[in-house]
């Protein structure tokens, strides 16, 4: 009987995350709005209404679960799949900060599509609330709007406007990306602090929005140049990169384990990617990163800087020099964000937005020069005068599926009149353990991994990495932070 549980169990997960990977299936992309359709691999040519607007650095879109185009956005405004205005749809910023940018987002990361559950979706976008517009501003507030798609006939409207999920706050303008819960129904969104190595953490769920406070870390200080930047996933969720086009520590990226259940960012890693010359026959230093994005197996992180691509190798910590320009320097547009398309290839946007052309990494699982990287090999060329890709949207992966939130488990009873109390936490030393009974103790690292187990009722922890553990005894668990 456990096991017809268990196979409908995991039937259930494999049907959602199937219809999850539908949602990135399409990208809107460039100016005036063309499309790409990773399920029959074509690109469309803008409709007729997308004639200037411009989906390069600040964009966004979501498909339904079967794949169809549903909404869009430039990070100022959700259109429709023919790039109408949905219902309620417009000008969803502060209008000084809306009408001084013409009407788009020029920062990449500033918008993004969550699903939920009976066709509701999110929608958020971090602005400037106070007309403080100069380039070296950070935002100070995180918007978020509710859209729901069975309204008006199935055309969508936007049931709750510029809800305010914090307000006071100094962020980053770009380096905003989200990760499905391990419930595998809500998100976690992480959003970066500005001029500093800050994470302040959010939690989307079916019916409600929770700021869940920040986690600071001492380095590096990423400056306050952040036109371009981006945060991302690994596939499973179980890691989370950031870097920004900083000055003071410029070619820095971080790196961090990351909890699922428990929204926990921990063991940070600082990379510097090396610094080489550019361009020919010059003596600056090319410094400035502008994107990164994850393997689909994980083991590779690609880091763009302005003028070359990296590859740095997570399992023995080594460099690849994967490409320099893709093409003149005359006509080079600067290399952007990364994002992982559905048929697991790397696509790399331009910084400027007008080119016909984004290059393409078509084996980011291959070490060194094999992860082919093809210059300029997702073209536009045949599709008109007006057709250009700018950056690809922001995504999440929304083919996450669930993952059991170890210790607790859904066959677990727990006996809630024993009560397990754990101190001090956080701990670096040692950790002292009360409850009602003299049974076995475990440690659990975040992973599920039994560490040791012992009847004592303290433990040495000041030889364990610092991280999120488990400490579980007679069905109880609970969460200990080693720092």
């Amino acid at each position: 009987m456990k096991n017809k549980i268990l196979i409908f169990f995991l039937l259930i997960i494999t049907l959602q995350s199937i219809a999850q990977s539908k949602h990135g299936i399409k990208w809107v992309t460039g100016f005036n709005g063309n499309v790409i359709n990773f399920e029959n691999n074509t690109i469309t040519t803008s409709h007729g209404n997308y004639i200037n607007k411009y989906f390069q650095s600040g964009n966004s879109n979501i498909c339904d679960t079967n794949g169809k185009l549903i909404l869009c956005s430039d990070g100022f405004n959700i259109y429709d799949s023919n790039a109408n205005y949905i219902d309620g749809g417009d000008t969803l910023v502060n209008k000084d900060y809306y009408f001084h940018y013409n009407g788009f987002s020029p920062y990449s990361q500033s918008s993004i599509f969550l699903p939920m559950d009976s066709d509701k979706y999110y929608f958020i976008t971090p602005c400037n609330s106070e007309g403080n517009l100069c380039y070296s501003c950070p935002f100070n507030i995180l918007l978020y709007n509710v859209i729901d798609m069975q309204a008006n006939g199935g055309a969508g409207k936007v049931i709750k406007r510029m809800q305010l999920a914090k307000d006071s706050l100094r962020f980053s303008r770009t380096q905003m990306m989200a990760c499905r819960h391990g419930n595998g129904k809500d998100w976690w969104l992480l959003k970066q602090g500005y001029d500093s190595n800050i994470v302040h953490k959010f939690l989307f769920t079916q019916d409600s929005v929770y700021y869940k406070g920040i986690q600071k870390f001492n380095a590096p200080v990423f400056g306050n140049w952040d036109l371009y930047g981006q945060s991302t996933f690994n596939a499973d969720g179980s890691k989370y990169a950031t870097a920004v086009q900083a000055t003071d520590n410029p070619g820095y990226v971080s790196i961090f384990d990351f909890d699922r259940c428990y929204g926990t960012l921990s063991n940070l890693e600082i990379i510097h990617a090396p610094q080489i010359v550019f361009p020919p026959n010059s003596s600056t230093f090319d410094q400035l990163t502008t994107g990164l994005a994850y393997s689909p197996n994980g083991r590779f992180l690609y880091v763009a800087l302005q003028y070359d691509i990296y590859q740095y190798d997570t399992q023995d910590s080594s460099w690849f020099i994967v490409a320099g320009m893709d093409t003149t320097f005359a006509k080079f547009q600067l290399y952007a964000n990364i994002y992982l398309g559905a048929d697991n290839k790397l696509y790399i946007g331009n910084f400027g937005g007008t080119s016909k052309q984004m290059s393409v990494i078509d084996n980011p699982d291959v070490k060194g020069i094999g992860c082919n990287f093809c210059p300029r090999c997702l073209r536009l060329d045949s599709l008109g005068t007006n057709a250009y890709v700018g950056t690809p949207p922001c995504m999440p992966n929304y083919s996450l599926g669930a993952r059991e939130c170890y210790p607790e488990s859904t066959n677990e009873i727990i006996d809630k009149q024993n009560v397990l109390v754990v101190y001090p936490n956080p701990a670096s030393t040692r950790i002292f353990i009360k409850t009602k009974s003299k049974q076995k103790k475990e440690l659990y690292n975040s992973i599920g991994q039994l560490i040791f187990s012992t009847k004592q009722n303290e433990i040495d922890v000041s030889i364990l990495s610092k991280g999120v553990y488990y400490i579980k005894c007679e069905g109880q668990s609970k969460k200990v932070i080693i720092e």
